[in-house]
């Protein structure tokens, strides 16, 4: 822009300028000689103007493509979240008893799963949860006579979480009140608290990322069975297929297989002994929604998950009647925001 107004200006006083024409032939003469070496030198300003901002231009082009573009600033992180799925499932099956079938069941009828999650995390005293879990089930039969509805159980769900980073150790502590509502009496209602240790290993196994997520969780039954207590141990692993070369693959590029393995142990829950309950295998298959259809980070996750499992009875099938190896799976649709 001032080189623009540089060669305005010496436009207007070269030989624009109008000499008077009272003048001799001979100033005449001297003028167009003057007025000849004026533009010659206005030209040689002007051409020199437009190189040096022609270079200056080319440096500041060389130094904005060389000095990367500022990264945009992250919004302000919300700490309150909010969870929701639906599950369709061939069976409910719960520390390895299932129940969602019986003698004389017929046909094989599905069970309908649905939780409910809010959670609100702060920077220095862990995350706050509560939780809702509902199934219904259609070929439900009823223990109170005065009930004939489908709703099989209802959980609520109250915990505290939180991460101890010098030990690569989460630890959660919660309390579930369980709701029956096709029993009758004592039995429709049921308590029980939990802590569960989870381990970040990858420091372990020297990697980026954690290998086997092992875990474990003592739960503690405060009504119904009277101090029953049940142990789990469980380890998984998240396989993307995006980073085992279907990064450019559609479809495959947001799927994650998760194969996992949970060992079950009874203290007095369902025997008056301590025995191995079940072994559960289990295969998830994540389908990521959000990344396929491209929905803006803002808008929270939405996902789908097929599963399999197979649940093995161990050391408490033969002192519970039923208790036996079930195969089941499902598909699981969830958001979360």
């Amino acid at each position: 822009m001032g080189s623009d107004k540089t060669r305005e200006r010496l436009r207007t006083n070269g030989i624009s300028s109008a000499l008077p024409r009272r003048a001799g032939r001979w100033m005449g003469s001297l003028a167009l000689a003057a007025g000849a070496c004026m533009a010659l030198c206005t030209a040689a300003v002007a051409k020199a103007g437009d190189v040096e901002r022609a270079g200056w231009l080319q440096a500041v082009s060389l130094a904005a493509a060389e000095e990367p573009a500022p990264a945009p600033e992250p919004g302000k992180a919300i700490p309150l979240s909010f969870s929701i799925d639906y599950t369709l499932i061939s069976d409910y099956i719960w520390r390895g008893v299932n129940f969602s079938e019986y003698a004389g069941e017929g046909r094989e009828k599905p069970n309908h799963q649905m939780g409910v999650g809010v959670a609100f995390e702060t920077e220095k005293f862990g995350t706050f949860s509560a939780g809702f879990w509902f199934e219904w089930f259609a070929g439900q039969r009823s223990m109170d006579p005065a009930s004939d509805g489908h709703l099989q159980e209802v959980d609520y769900t109250l915990s505290w979480s939180y991460d101890i980073e010098a030990l690569a150790t989460s630890v959660e502590v919660g309390w579930i009140a369980y709701q029956f509502p096709q029993s009758g009496g004592d039995a429709e209602t049921s308590y029980e608290w939990y802590v569960s240790l989870g381990f970040d290993d990858s420091k372990l196994f020297g990697t980026d990322e954690a290998v086997l997520n092992p875990s474990v969780t003592y739960y503690m039954d405060v009504d119904l069975a009277k101090g029953g207590q049940w142990l789990e141990f469980g380890i998984s692993h998240d396989f993307a297929l995006a980073d085992l070369g279907c990064a450019e693959t559609p479809v495959l590029k947001d799927v994650t297989l998760t194969p996992s393995l949970t060992l079950g142990v009874d203290h007095g829950y369902f025997t008056n002994a301590t025995k191995l309950g079940n072994l559960l295998y289990g295969l998830a298959i994540g389908y990521d929604l959000s990344s396929a259809l491209g929905l803006p980070q803002r808008y929270g996750s939405l996902s789908l998950t097929g599963t399999l499992n197979f649940s093995q009875a161990l050391g408490i099938k033969d002192d519970l009647d039923g208790y036996q190896d079930e195969f089941f799976g499902g598909v699981t649709i969830g958001y979360e925001w």
